[in-house]
């Protein structure tokens, strides 16, 4: 038979049909969790749980969301009712996993029998007078470079086609009888048919296809049928309706998903076709041929193999292969985002997801984590093969922004039509759901021009003609980086989603409350939350942070000239910084212990003497460098980690400043004070410098394009960039209105301690107690004046902040000197009316407590509680007195400093 050149060379890359085959098993799982659980509901006991629930009206609320506390008796009365649900839930989902895996693998492992039975095959190798026959297939398959020859197959009929199907054992390749007789009256026919079935073993499809026509059979089978028998069981129409229409939509997502597997292979292996045999399959293609309209192509959706126009455009046009399709991001965003909610769900109810994590949270981070890697899988397949054909034939690569926002678009759609969206009843209010997506899909944009940029350095790095093996071990690399960086995104953007719920409960509603207005969400509201999230991982668990920022820095490793630069700039601005922050910080030390300090260089001192600087500091290294040379915003990142790396013992040495006073000589830095300063310097500030650095490249982009005349682009972006600021000045969005706050204004502005008191009980066996050698219980009283006290200052927005720069409280213990010394700042809301006084949400900078007894002292620092006090306000006097159920007590009488 006639030799063939080789068809289009194929990328040593993932190709299109193992990413659709992901996205498949993705939506097949996500789907089927939450179908078992509705299967596997006890209603006996679901009823028995709400009327325990029900009958809990009378107690407190378990979070009161006005006063920020947890009533502990009520939390606990709710757990009792909810009593063994996590353990439902989860044996319910696995059990779902467990009857899915099941009946794929049962069709897997039948379908090639039934086939053989069902067609009546015989081996070729079993009909007499076909030895002709086999050696020119022998000869294909060496051809079509296949280590192991397929067992060929003969069928009855009188068609002129060919099937490659089989398991991880046994693989076979159907010739119909029609095709058999071609090999003699129409060899280049023959030959370009078998080559074609051939290509799906060199392609290593059959697997996938073979399981994706398994699952497309195991979820009506194992998920629709036992689901439609519970409701038309329940006979609740109002439930029917609502779990119908997702049931036929979510089978209808399936079937189209896996049948775009199909039509994935059959282009891959069109592809392995070249020369003579190309030009055979497009002549059999053109017979087919025939005007198609719009109703064909909606139709070509439900086929198995594509149609005869498609495959001849691909033929014509290999580029299409590796083109990155934005539809392909979109049916794995949209399967992703149905499987989000109910592995979520899964893995809060799992006894540690993520170590250092409430169950939420944790549940959240896992799933981006599983998700993540599916979903780079897609991203990276697709945009590495665009990149690749590009650097090997020429012509631009796709540049990953749209792919990455079709991505994001159907990660947002499927959550909305996941099973749970239809139970759900706090739903953010439509303002913060329209934000979160927007940031959400500018995320996406970004996280494909990452992708892309990585592609295309480290392409441009290796040679034009490089082997596979280097691509696959490049691109194995970025593929790892790239699940790092979308599990992180992910498991941000289901925390968000989460704490944005419009609850009674939701974080969102906790944060207002602590701003002041319980009742009304506001766009600052939304900021905090996200500062909250990013300070929360950084704090638990920090490994959250750190893995994305290092995954994000790969591309930069290709490019060499271009990250020097960015490292320079960040030396450059890290270096200034930490020289001049311990300076600043140790005049503003000096500056605090004047007694009339002013409002304004009261707070100046006290939001400087905090990590807001070296935020400042990265930010404004981050954005020099896409604003200035117009590098990227990840050599934005890498330009911040740099400073921040600087920044970090400025931040200690400024703490050390900051705490030294005449007396007492400086404290060093404990160890919570390293792990906050590095923790800040490299995890949170780069974080917001990279937010800093998109927005300054979108700024850049924005005037860039007023200045070409691109105007419709441009001013588009500069509305959004106006839009957000008139957002973050206005401070407000929808919602409620105000509902008045318990606050004095007597309390607004600046106030100095002058004289206080504080009787405390002493146990034998407390700390105190110790040190002073006691030998049975007593107490101390405690006296501070106006040269040892500390400073507050009372803001009118309901926060307040305490600068503890030389506090002193002394008094006598056993014949032995007390001393009880506090250093740092303490920032709180605060309410004060009709003579009672609250603070709460405390947090705290530099906190430390220390109990010296005749030079001997112990650290006594603990967590800051709420508190409730009485208080007296005048115009130059106010005295706040607290008092304990032990029997002790506090009364700090205050002065007004003048502004």
């Amino acid at each position: 038979m006639a030799e063939s050149r080789p068809g289009s060379p194929h990328p040593p890359l993932p190709s299109a049909t193992l990413g659709r085959f992901v996205a498949v098993v993705t939506a097949v799982v996500g789907t089927s969790m939450f179908g078992w659980q509705v299967v596997l509901i006890d209603p006996a006991v679901t009823r028995e749980r709400a009327v325990c629930l029900a009958g809990l009206a009378g107690l407190p609320p378990p979070i009161d969301v006005r006063a920020g506390t947890v009533d502990a008796g009520s939390a606990a009365a709710v757990q009792r009712c909810l009593g063994t649900l996590g353990a439902d839930v989860l044996r319910q989902m696995l059990i779902g996993l467990a009857v899915l895996v099941a009946v794929t693998a049962l069709v897997y492992l039948a379908a090639p029998w039934a086939e053989r039975r069902l067609r009546g095959l015989r081996r070729l190798d079993r009909v007499p007078g076909t030895e002709a026959l086999r050696a020119d297939l022998a000869a294909l398959v060496r051809e079509a470079g296949l280590r192991r020859a397929p067992t060929f197959v003969v069928s009855r009929s009188a068609r002129v086609s060919g099937n490659t199907f089989g398991t991880v054992a046994t693989r076979y390749v159907r010739l119909d009888l029609g095709l058999v007789h071609a090999h003699r009256t129409a060899p280049a026919r023959f030959r370009a048919v078998v080559l074609h079935e051939l290509a799906h073993l060199r392609n290593a499809d059959v697997d996938l296809t073979r399981l994706t026509v398994a699952l497309a059979w195991a979820f009506p089978l194992g998920v629709v049928a036992p689901a439609a028998v519970t409701f038309l069981g329940a006979l609740r129409a109002p439930d029917l309706a609502r779990n119908v229409w997702r049931l036929a939509l979510f089978a209808v997502v399936v079937q189209v998903s896996a049948w775009s597997v199909l039509r994935a292979r059959e282009f891959a292996a069109d592809a392995r076709l070249g020369g003579d045999d190309a030009a055979t399959a497009r002549a059999l293609l053109d017979v087919g041929l025939r005007p198609t309209g719009w109703r064909d192509r909606l139709a070509a959706l439900f086929r198995f193999h594509p149609l005869a126009r498609a495959r001849a455009d691909e033929l014509d046009r290999p580029r299409r292969l590796v083109s990155a399709r934005p539809v392909e991001a979109l049916g794995a965003g949209l399967a992703a985002g149905i499987a989000a909610p109910p592995l979520v769900d899964l893995l809060s109810h799992l006894p540690r997801p993520l170590a250092g994590l409430d169950p939420v949270t944790g549940g959240s981070q896992a799933a981006g984590l599983l998700l993540g890697a599916p979903l780079a899988l897609v991203l990276t397949g697709a945009l590495w093969r665009s990149a690749w054909w590009a650097r090997r034939h020429g012509g631009r690569p796709v540049r990953g922004a749209v792919f990455g926002v079709a991505l994001v678009v159907g990660l947002l759609v499927g959550r909305r039509l996941a099973w749970s969206a239809g139970y759900a009843d706090d739903r953010p209010v439509w303002w913060v759901e329209l934000l979160l997506s927007l940031c959400a899909v500018a995320g996406g944009a970004l996280l494909g021009r990452w992708v892309a940029l990585g592609a295309d350095a480290w392409l441009r790095r290796l040679p034009r003609h490089a082997e596979g093996r280097a691509v696959r071990r490049v691109w194995a690399a970025a593929a790892l980086a790239t699940t790092v960086l979308t599990a992180g995104f992910l498991g941000a953007l289901l925390v968000l989603d989460a704490w944005f719920a419009d609850g009674d409960l939701s974080m969102l509603r906790l944060l207002a409350a602590r701003e002041g207005h319980p009742d009304r969400v506001t766009v600052v509201t939304l900021a905090d939350t996200l500062a909250l999230h990013v300070r929360v991982l950084a704090d638990q668990a920090p490994y959250l942070l750190a893995a994305p920022l290092a995954a994000a820095l790969f591309p930069l490793v290709a490019t060499g000239a271009t990250a020097r630069r960015a490292l320079r700039v960040g030396a450059a601005t890290g270096i200034v910084a930490a020289v001049a922050l311990p300076v600043v910080v140790a005049g503003a030390a000096v500056a605090a212990r004047d007694p009339g300090l002013g409002p304004a260089a009261l707070r100046g001192l006290v939001e400087g003497h905090t990590l807001l600087p070296v935020t400042l500091v990265e930010a404004t290294a981050a954005v020099a460098v896409v604003a200035g040379p117009r590098l990227s915003i990840w050599h934005g990142t890498l330009a911040a980690l740099t400073a921040g790396v600087l920044l970090a013992p400025a931040v200690l040495a400024a703490g050390v400043l900051l705490s030294c006073d005449s007396g007492a000589g400086c404290a060093g830095p404990g160890r919570a004070a390293v792990a906050r300063a590095l923790g800040h310097a490299l995890l949170v500030a780069p974080v917001f410098a990279t937010l800093a650095a998109a927005l300054g490249a979108a700024a850049t982009a924005a005037l860039a394009g007023l200045g070409s005349g691109r105007w419709p682009a441009s001013a588009t972006a500069a509305a959004v960039l106006l839009g957000l600021a008139a957002a973050v000045v206005t401070a407000d969005g929808p919602g409620s209105p105000t509902v008045p706050v318990d606050r004095d204004s007597c309390l607004v502005g600046v106030w100095r301690l002058a004289a206080g008191r504080y009787h405390a009980q002493v146990a034998t066996n407390s700390v105190l107690g110790r040190l002073a050698g006691l030998s049975t219980a007593t107490s101390v009283d405690l006296t501070s004046g106006a040269t040892t006290g500390f400073a507050t200052a009372y803001r009118a927005d309901g926060t307040a902040t305490d600068l503890y720069d030389l506090s002193v409280a002394e008094g006598t213990l056993n014949g032995h000197t007390v001393q009880r010394v506090h250093r740092g700042t303490q920032t709180y809301r605060w309410t004060a009316r009709a003579g009672r006084y609250t603070q709460r949400n405390v947090v705290t900078t530099g906190d430390l407590a220390l109990l010296r007894v005749d030079g001997r002292e112990a650290d006594v620092t603990t967590v800051v509680d709420d508190s409730a006090s009485a208080y007296r306000c005048g115009p130059g006097e106010l005295v706040i007195r607290f008092d304990g159920d032990d029997g002790s007590w506090g009364e700090e009488t205050f002065v007004r400093s003048p502004a």
